[in-house]
């Protein structure tokens, strides 16, 4: 093993061990805080909804990355987001090491395209999930405000009510809205976190009525309508749509069975293209190409009967 293998190993080691120990003194810190908000804010569990002003948040990508993981369902905090790029790191650098530069670099983007795919599909699970018990937490909602209640508590109140994963978003907007925070100012934030208009709308809404006055009740019950028919016109679309989807699907597979095919009627084949010059670079650039065709074929199938 040569020297520079061997640097280059104990640098991923090194970073795999500061990974393992800044988790722990992450998830020990995060421990404490939350026994901090509990005792300070009651016995709710403390949100990481709004996580922007923590310095975590400067490193270039965190940002991007917290956001993804909290749509998709994730509660980790910027340290820890910080911990997992470390260690996302460290492996990058090994799977260079053990398969070489060009081998690596194919695994190590098949990787992260995977991860980022499997990120993006929960998110956009959730919320589907969000939009579809909107309506009736809006009209818990309009229930609440009805009993002389204002938005503020309704807003905590009818939360208690819902199903995940719509009660931990509207816990931890009653949660900042406790701690002094503008409640349409939450509710924007929420909405762009999530990509969820409605809630936006919501936040326009709260603003028109505590800037003017006025009754939200017939806002609400007008956004109520339109979720709905959305969601009526959204089904509806794919219903329209299936066997289109369903031919983006076999479009995308035909490549990768048509591949693994001829690779175990004839592994020579991919052994002469790969040791040649020439056939190294087609084999590197289909495989990039089908990826990069798998991931546009999967965002246009996605997009079909998007309920937003």
């Amino acid at each position: 093993m040569s020297v520079s293998l061997i640097i280059v190993v104990a640098v991923a080691l090194v970073f795999l061990a500061a990974a393992v120990w800044l988790f722990s003194v992450a998830r020990g810190q995060e421990r404490s805080e939350e026994v901090m908000v509990r005792l300070q804010a009651g016995a709710e569990r403390p949100t990481v909804l709004f996580a922007g002003d923590s310095p975590e948040m400067s490193i270039p990508g965190v940002r991007r990355i917290s956001q993804l993981l909290w749509r998709a369902g994730s509660e980790v905090q910027p340290r820890g987001i910080v911990v997992v790029l470390l260690g996302l790191l460290a492996f990058v650098v090994l799977v260079f090491v053990v398969l070489g530069p060009v081998v690596g670099l194919l695994v190590n983007i098949g990787t992260l395209l995977v991860i980022y795919l499997v990120l993006v599909q929960r998110a956009a699970r959730r919320r589907s999930k969000i939009i579809e018990q909107l309506p009736g937490y809006l009209e818990n909602l309009i229930r609440v405000m009805s009993a002389g209640n204002s938005l503020e508590e309704s807003l905590v109140t009818a939360s208690r009510e819902s199903d995940d994963p719509l009660r931990p978003l509207f816990t931890s907007v009653g949660r900042q809205i406790k701690l002094g925070a503008p409640v349409d100012q939450v509710l924007a934030e929420a909405g762009g976190l999530y990509n969820l208009r409605d809630v936006q709308i919501m936040s326009l809404a709260a603003n028109v009525n505590r800037r003017y006055g006025g009754s939200l009740r017939g806002v609400l019950k007008s956004l109520i309508l339109a979720i709905r028919q959305r969601g009526t016109a959204a089904r509806e679309l794919r219903a329209l749509t299936a066997e289109t989807r369903f031919s983006a699907m076999i479009l995308a597979l035909v490549p990768i069975g048509l591949t693994t095919y001829i690779y175990l009627s004839n592994p020579q084949f991919y052994d002469a293209m790969w040791h040649d010059p020439v056939g190294k670079k087609v084999l590197i650039g289909g495989v990039v190409w089908v990826l990069v065709g798998i991931l546009i074929l999967w965002r246009m199938v996605n997009s079909i009967g998007d309920d937003d």
